[in-house]
């Protein structure tokens, strides 16, 4: 039984992370939160069902708009913050932080004034962790139940 969830998980991965779909998500996130920027000022968060899909997903918000690329942690307006190790990966290698890097970017994330504005996400963040500008999230992810709740919650 496991194995079948499994094998339906990867499935339904495979069409939510086809190329296509990332690009035509990457282009609504960007034109949806400019305008949500000019409204109000505030930041987003981007839940992704997967490791990979966040990593693609960044790549095509930052062909859109490389101006928010940054490759330190104390700069740029979108980060992808997730847990990872050497066996990764090598394009996902940038992404990967301690804890103590982690720190650094969820307190730049927590600072209204920070220009640190959208980070996407699997599962990091989304039970404990408060940012009172965040104001917008977009969900990308099957969910249901108590983790759906707890993840509506932060906005």
């Amino acid at each position: 039984h496991k194995e079948k969830l499994k094998s339906k998980w990867a499935a339904l991965e495979a069409v939510v992370g086809s190329e296509k779909r990332i690009h035509l998500i990457a282009q609504d996130i960007v034109d949806h939160f400019e305008k949500r920027q000019e409204a109000m000022d505030g930041k987003g968060m981007i839940v992704c069902m997967s490791r990979r899909i966040c990593v693609d997903l960044y790549k095509a918000l930052i062909a859109l708009r490389p101006q928010w690329e940054d490759k330190d942690d104390t700069r740029g307006t979108l980060k992808v913050v997730m847990t990872g190790g050497p066996v990764d990966p090598l394009d996902w290698q940038d992404h990967i932080r301690n804890k103590v890097r982690r720190e650094v970017l969820a307190n730049r994330f927590r600072d209204p004034n920070d220009p640190f504005k959208l980070v996407i996400v699997r599962d990091m963040w989304l039970t404990g962790f408060d940012a009172p500008s965040l104001h917008t999230m977009y969900l990308d992810k099957p969910m249901r139940g108590h983790g759906l709740m707890q993840t509506i919650a932060r906005v």
